[in-house]
């Protein structure tokens, strides 16, 4: 019965349904509030908000302005010049599109770290491993 949940509306045979995995959104909040809690002094982060679907004048006004595609969830700078790119995608699946997959490819060749998860607990690891978020700070 892994991965499923019974239904309280269905009979006594069921097998039970598929419990759905965890929104892309669901784990963007959860990274927000990691970081918003222990965040180190020496570290600053942003979320860019790139990738939402927009009304067409809203998007040519953003493309405009310069906004490109291909860009992670997350930047965060810290000490030494250090820059790391967050890139989340939904739990149980998600690919990166071919302009995430050449944006990431360019900025490892510049020398920044680029990650890609789908797990929280991972991006946790990650960001304790970097000096992000306390070493004590656990899932």
């Amino acid at each position: 019965m892994d991965g499923r949940q019974l239904n309280l509306f269905k009979g006594k045979r069921q097998r039970g349904d598929r419990i759905p995995h965890a929104k892309e959104y669901e784990l963007h909040c959860m990274v927000a509030d990691a970081l918003r809690r222990w965040c180190s002094p020496l570290w600053r982060y942003t979320h860019m908000p790139m990738g939402e679907r927009r009304d067409p004048a809203t998007a040519m006004r953003l493309k405009r302005m310069g906004v490109t595609p291909g860009w992670a969830d997350f930047l965060l700078v810290g000490p030494r010049c250090a820059v790391v790119w967050l890139e989340l995608k939904r739990p149980g699946g998600g690919m990166l599109s071919d302009d995430q997959d050449e944006l990431a490819q360019f900025l490892k060749a510049c020398g920044h770290t680029h990650i890609v998860t789908n797990d929280f607990q991972h991006a946790l690891d990650l960001l304790r491993d970097h000096g992000i978020v306390s070493a004590r700070v656990s899932a």
